[in-house]
């Protein structure tokens, strides 16, 4: 005797409502990630600008003391601790960053020219809320703020990137 095993299941090529949920759950999950993902490129995209801009007011403000050695167009010599004294003098953030802009009324090429250049002081120049704090888009996008502390002794003036609390 042969004997015939048949099957009593259709298949139906449809999905089970666990198979739909299940699917749906794991679309949502790639989904988040992928956010995320991009949500945090660009905060990334905005702190490398952030520290590129740190680093371009940094080396404005070492040029800005080479430019203050010489007194006008003498052979005289200003000393570090006489400009770190004039620098210190300046009451806020922004009036020291003021000193590294571009002033066309000034006879004085250095300071007519200025020592950032003109693109970089209109990003700061846009976004100025503070006395003690210097924004751009980027600082904002990464919820960041540049700031000109007083100058020690030992070195040069500093630019802190700082991250707001």
């Amino acid at each position: 005797m042969i004997f015939a095993i048949h099957s009593k299941t259709k298949a139906t090529g449809a999905f089970t409502f666990v198979e739909a949920i299940f699917t749906i759950a794991i679309i949502g999950i790639m989904s988040a990630l992928a956010l995320s993902a991009i949500s945090n490129g660009a905060r990334d995209a905005n702190r490398i600008v952030a520290r590129q801009q740190q680093a371009a007011i940094q080396e404005s403000l070492i040029a800005w003391v080479m430019g203050q050695a010489r007194v006008g167009n003498t052979s005289q010599v200003r000393s570090l601790n006489g400009i770190r004294t004039s620098y210190n003098a300046l009451a806020s953030t922004y009036a020291r960053f003021n000193q590294i802009l571009p002033n066309p009324a000034s006879n004085d090429p250095n300071i007519k020219n200025g020592y950032l250049d003109t693109a970089t002081a209109e990003h700061f120049e846009a976004y100025r809320v503070s006395a003690d704090r210097l924004y751009s888009a980027a600082l904002k996008g990464s919820s960041q703020y540049l700031n000109l502390p007083t100058w020690q002794d030992g070195g040069f003036p500093t630019v802190e990137l700082v991250n707001e609390q």
